[in-house]
């Protein structure tokens, strides 16, 4: 199995509901060891040095460009002062912005690194949904955030489901997952990257049915949007040199243009890189 160096798991597609699934899971020791003391160094091997993942500070620069692409899917949910959970917060680039526009952000992130970090500065941080819930009984949200976070948890819907029961009505859950239709896998067919992107951390790879499947038996309305983060150049490394990094390395020349266009292509035919959930809670406006 791709990820796998002991060859012990695979991965499975349902042909029912288009999802992909790991088969067998971490087990809970192997998981919370992983996000405990791994994870970072997990990241780093797959972003680089740029990622940021082993330097907060790092982390924060690296992140920016992230954070402004998905203040457009946050920005309508925020025109007044609300409560804010970010499930997964890492160094907390998502969470300070809004801390400071007048938000009241709370973080959820099992990294001890981390953790400390966004500790430190000032927002308060769990190490998961559980201690939340076990310290501060009441809490409840506007809006529950994650990103990248869904592909990791063993049983997505019951994690929705715990979420749903900590949102106000109304409110919104807003995430990010990897979509497996990803280009570079479901149209130029890489090899080096689907050795790359079969890893051992994820449980699940959903596709936009598989994810629409998901959500529609939670029983609240929700939605599904697309959306490319990585640019022609990115794509252009891959298939030439077989490995990550190229992010912008020929946008110089290509023009910002046509790196865009090239972006929007592959969103209108569901071959992007990356999806977005919204499930909204009812009983509110």
């Amino acid at each position: 199995m791709y990820g796998d160096a002991s060859v012990s798991r695979a991965f499975f597609h349902c042909a029912a509901c288009d999802v992909r699934y790991q088969f067998p899971g971490l087990t809970p020791e192997e998981e919370a060891r992983f996000y405990a003391a791994e994870f970072e160094g997990f990241m780093a091997s797959r972003s680089g040095e740029s990622g940021g993942w082993l330097k907060t500070e790092q982390h924060l620069v690296a992140n920016e460009p992230t954070r402004m692409r998905r203040m457009k899917y946050l920005a309508p949910y925020l025109k007044q002062s609300v409560d804010i959970l970010e499930v997964g917060c890492s160094s907390g680039f998502m969470l300070y912005p809004l801390a400071a526009a007048g938000h009241r952000c709370t973080g959820i992130e099992p990294s001890g690194v981390f953790s400390e970090f966004v500790r430190g500065r000032g927002i308060p941080v769990y190490q998961s949904v559980a201690e939340l819930q076990r310290d501060v009984p009441d809490a409840r949200f506007d809006l529950i955030l994650h990103f990248f976070v869904l592909e990791h948890i063993a049983d997505p819907g019951a994690f929705l489901m715990a979420q749903l029961a900590m949102l106000k009505p109304g409110g919104r859950i807003v995430f990010e997952i990897p979509n497996a239709a990803d280009p570079l896998y479901s149209v130029y067919d890489i090899p080096a990257f689907e050795r790359f992107y079969w890893s051992v951390a994820h449980p699940w790879y959903f596709s936009e049915p598989s994810l629409q499947f998901l959500l529609t038996r939670l029983g609240e309305s929700s939605e599904v949007l697309r959306d490319q983060r990585y640019d022609l150049s990115n794509h252009m490394i891959w298939a030439r040199d077989g490995r990550p990094g190229g992010m912008g390395r020929f946008a110089p020349e290509l023009g910002a243009d046509v790196e865009e266009s090239y972006k929007q292509s592959l969103i209108r035919s569901g071959k992007c890189d990356t999806l977005v959930g919204i499930i909204k809670k009812d009983g509110g406006t």
